[in-house]
């Protein structure tokens, strides 16, 4: 056996965050289209890569269960988020588990967003609500009541991966303004590498929106 071998793994674990920000430079010289769909493009297109490497992962390592994709759908949009703040000119700062007051057990909230010491928003990010599936309702009020106690005017948004395994938001009025459910009853692993704009139950970009309208 040679003194030295190359981890290929290792390698490629080195490499993400050198990916990450290549990605991110040439993304904002050329910036995504919003008519295009291609925020959505991108975020499906991570959220594929990134459920089916776990799931062979998991086949191959014998693990009962695959690594979470909670804190991976966070920083896909927090990516998404910095981007289209910095290419719109938005002058927001964005940030996650950033506590909205100097005090124990503050409220951290996934993403929120800044001007100075203000919060104008907050996005909670889901994967999905089948653990709420009868009760979200009532988690989102308590959570916007909490929010609001510190700062009235903060808008909070809900964004949640995919509607599989519970019933989704229905015909609730604020579906596409502080609600929003990105795939249509539809898991990550069964993306497909070709951009499908039907599986989108509400574009990503219907968020953005919402966002530069702050």
């Amino acid at each position: 056996m040679p003194d030295e071998f190359i981890d290929e793994y290792t390698f490629a674990l080195d490499q993400l965050s050198v990916a990450l920000q290549n990605s991110y430079e040439k993304m904002r010289v050329a910036p995504l289209s919003r008519t295009n769909l291609d925020y959505s493009r991108i975020v499906l297109g991570r959220l594929r890569a990134f459920y089916c490497a776990q799931d062979k992962l998991k086949c191959f390592l014998n693990k009962r269960v695959a690594q979470a994709g909670s804190d991976f759908f966070v920083e896909t949009i927090l990516f998404s988020l910095k981007l289209f703040n910095d290419t719109e000119n938005l002058n927001l700062q964005i940030a996650s588990e950033r506590a909205i007051e100097k005090k124990r057990n503050a409220i951290r909230p996934d993403i929120s967003l800044w001007r100075e010491d203000n919060l104008v928003a907050v996005i909670e990010c889901k994967t999905q609500l089948g653990w709420l599936r009868h009760n979200w309702g009532n988690h989102i009020v308590k959570r916007e009541q909490q929010v609001k106690a510190v700062f009235p005017e903060a808008t909070i948004f809900w964004l949640v991966m995919t509607s599989c395994n519970w019933s989704g938001f229905g015909d609730d009025s604020r579906v596409g303004n502080t609600l929003f459910c990105l795939l249509r009853e539809v898991w990550p692993t069964q993306i497909s590498r070709e951009f499908e704009p039907t599986i989108l139950e509400t574009p990503l970009e219907k968020l953005l929106q919402q966002v530069e309208g702050l």
